[in-house]
């Protein structure tokens, strides 16, 4: 399947960028795309996720939130097909200068959009999904307002670049603005929420309403509407064009003031740089095998060298670890001896400074019991001390009998033994000295080994120099050539490439130049067809209206006696507007009908639709109980009439596709489509883990 001539693109798959894994869908086969693709399986399984996935690389505002696909995904990419205008032939007299006759060539593009961070910026990469050209994508803009966004790039591919629509249409000198490929989202994705919103065509927001009519009035050329459009576009297009020129022209004339040859010639200079750099690196690894022939006797000495080398530096590490802990020993040892010093003061201190030493009463020669503070008196000399809590005479007898102290008393006057810490300490302080006496020792050993390994070193070394001075020495002169023949073409071929990247530049603004002259005759030419022709609106809207109604008797609508769509498209079915019908299922009906009424008229006639169109549950409310307000009929009929019209539904898109739609595509999410379709389904959810695939996160529980 191939798009015919004409502006347009194809949907040929989507592939979500995961954190684990990745999760691809893929609406082609082999070399081209289906059709018609059919999403289906169990409701929650992520299949309106894939086609809101889609919309959003195509410029769509916020990409789906879902816990799961928040957790999982990190980027999605789209795979497109579409014509891109060339030209082909010489200019048209009829059309008036710079009008050529234009062709299409098919290109493939993959676009790339992030889903975390700042998603702003888009990347437009030549191939698909299986295979990318190893040239640097473009990067463009989310923003439909920047000079270089995704939404130009797409209107681009759809003729529908440098239009400017404006903000009050029945106002002549109403102020204008940039059309968007958001702006034309409503012809080709028909969302859910649409199919029975009663908003179909934004009654419920005038700004957006009066939009639409601007784009549909653009897709079809309508005179009436579309002349002042077709007009800004053809002079946005020239002065594009005009602004480009001058570009190539800059471009080209930097390039010959460098000196840059023809991309033949340079073609050629590359080829023989990279030839004399391969001769070079064969000389090069031709001398050094050389060298290492010439010196393989001396193989048993570069051992021993290395051997000796690789000894001295383990050596000189183990050296350097043991001054390094003897550094931060010392500071310890220094502090023990400070409490050794601190502890033979406290005990020299209760020696020299007893509070009390008589042991023996002077009067009666009878030993002194405990003395304490009574009633104000000390009970020793019944002298009166009452501001005085004497605690150092409290249990004075066992310190003075014993002559040291009673040590870990359990009391609340016990005294610190002092005697028993500083052995503790001495022992402490002892062992550690011995330790870094050791340490020192061992440093000492390694800083003599290192010394003797380094002097042994040095003797291999000038004895393997000396064996090996008179083989590699002619070789030096030879190998330093090669060398520099080596950098030289290195330089060399960077250069080249430099200027081969200049000119690929000039080359690619080329081609968009090509490109934009071959849009600007599209342009004139449906500018002078319109002119010529003179399509006003009325007969736009009599043709959808045909084509709506239609579409409604092939669906097997109930009791269809007439329907039309008026003059803001609103779609009218028995004399009753659409959003007063008062049955779901008919509601979703009539918004299939009118949205499939513009895809394939515009079709079949060349305009400027996208040539794809995507579609979210069309068997929406087309159970019985939605269809009983249309079908005066009992449960039982009314499922067996919501069936038929499924099948009628899916066997209109079929024979359409196969015969005045052949070219098209349509995408379809749908739980469970009739089994008449079952070979477009492109994959089916099932819902349960042990069924893969689950769902379009199928190693998420839940989507």
């Amino acid at each position: 399947m191939s798009i015919p001539p004409g502006p347009g693109l194809r949907i040929l798959g989507l592939r979500l960028i995961g954190y684990r894994k990745n999760y691809e869908t893929r609406f082609s086969l082999d070399d081209t795309w289906n059709p018609l693709s059919l999403i289906s399986g169990e409701i929650s399984t992520g299949k309106t996720t894939l086609l809101e996935f889609v919309d959003f690389c195509l410029g769509g505002s916020v990409a789906p939130q879902h816990p799961e696909v928040v957790d999982s995904v990190k980027a999605a990419q789209l795979s497109i097909e579409a014509n891109v205008p060339v030209e082909i032939g010489e200019e048209d007299a009829n059309l008036g200068p710079d009008v050529a006759r234009i062709g299409y060539t098919r290109q493939r593009f993959l676009i790339q959009r992030s889903v975390e961070g700042s998603t702003r910026d888009v990347l437009v990469f030549s191939g698909d999904l299986d295979e990318v050209m190893q040239v640097a994508p473009s990067v463009v803009s989310s923003d439909s307002s920047a000079n270089e966004s995704i939404s130009k790039f797409l209107l681009q591919l759809c003729g529908l670049d440098g239009v400017k629509l404006k903000i009050a249409p029945t106002k002549p000198d109403s102020a204008t603005h940039q059309l968007s490929f958001r702006d034309t989202a409503p012809l080709w994705f028909l969302t859910n929420t649409r199919l029975d919103n009663k908003n179909l065509v934004f009654e419920h927001a005038p700004h957006k309403a009066n939009k639409l009519r601007q784009v549909v009035d653009l897709v079809f050329d309508v005179f009436d509407e579309d002349r002042a459009a077709l007009a800004g576009q053809v002079a946005v297009l020239q002065e594009q064009l005009r602004g480009e020129r001058k570009g190539i022209d800059a471009l080209r004339r930097f390039i010959r003031e460098q000196g840059v040859p023809g991309s033949l010639e340079l073609e050629n200079l590359r080829a023989q740089a990279r030839s004399r750099r391969t001769q070079a690196a064969l000389r090069l690894s031709t001398v050094d095998d050389k060298a290492r022939v010439h010196t393989a006797f001396a193989e048993e000495a570069r051992r021993a060298y290395m051997e000796k080398t690789e000894g001295a530096r383990e050596s000189a590490g183990k050296a350097r670890e043991r001054e390094t802990l003897l550094r931060r020993l010392a500071p310890l040892r220094s502090q023990y001896a400070d409490d050794l010093k601190k502890l033979n003061m406290l005990k020299e201190a209760k020696r020299l400074f007893d509070p009390l030493s008589i042991t023996v009463c002077p009067a009666c020669a009878s030993e002194l019991g405990d003395v304490s503070i009574v009633g104000g008196r000390c009970t020793l000399c019944r002298s009166a001390v009452p501001h005085l809590e004497h605690q150092a005479l409290q249990g004075f007898k066992s310190d003075t009998v014993t002559g040291e102290s009673a040590g870990n008393s359990d009391g609340p006057h016990g005294s610190f033994d002092v005697s028993k810490e500083l052995n503790s300490t001495k022992r402490r302080l002892n062992e550690l000295t011995a330790y870094i006496a050791a340490v020192e020792a061992e440093a000492k050993d390694a800083r003599s080994a290192t010394s003797v390994l380094d002097s042994e070193a040095t003797e291999l070394r000038d004895r393997f120099d000396g064996l090996t001075r008179e083989a590699v020495t002619p070789l030096l002169a030879v190998r330093d050539a090669a060398v520099r023949a080596v950098a030289d073409a290195e330089r060399s071929i960077e250069q080249l490439d430099s200027q081969w990247r200049m000119l690929e530049s000039v080359e690619k603004h080329e081609r968009e130049v090509e490109s934009l002259a071959a849009r600007l005759s599209e342009a004139r030419r449906r500018a002078a067809e319109a002119e010529a022709a003179r399509r006003d609106r009325s007969d736009m809207l009599g043709k959808l209206s045909t084509r709506f109604y239609s579409i409604l008797r092939s669906f097997g609508y109930p009791k269809l006696v007439e329907a039309e769509i008026d003059a803001k498209l609103i779609p009218w079915v028995r004399n009753i507007r659409y959003d007063r019908v008062g049955s779901s299922g008919a509601t979703t009906l009539i918004s299939l009908a009118w949205e499939l009424a513009i895809f394939e008229l515009a079709y079949e006639e060349g305009r400027r639709h996208p040539g794809f169109l995507m579609i979210d549950s069309p068997q929406k409310n087309l159970a019985p109980e939605g269809l009983l307000g249309a079908v005066e009929v009992d449960q039982e009929n009314a499922e067996e009439a919501a069936e038929a019209i499924v099948r009628r539904i899916y066997r209109h898109l079929t024979d359409w596709l196969a015969g005045d739609g052949a070219g098209a595509q349509v995408i379809i999410v749908d739980n469970v489509p009739p089994p008449t379709v079952e070979r477009s389904i492109v994959v089916k959810y099932s819902g349960s883990p042990s069924e893969p695939p689950y769902g379009l996160i199928d190693d998420a529980s839940s989507v």
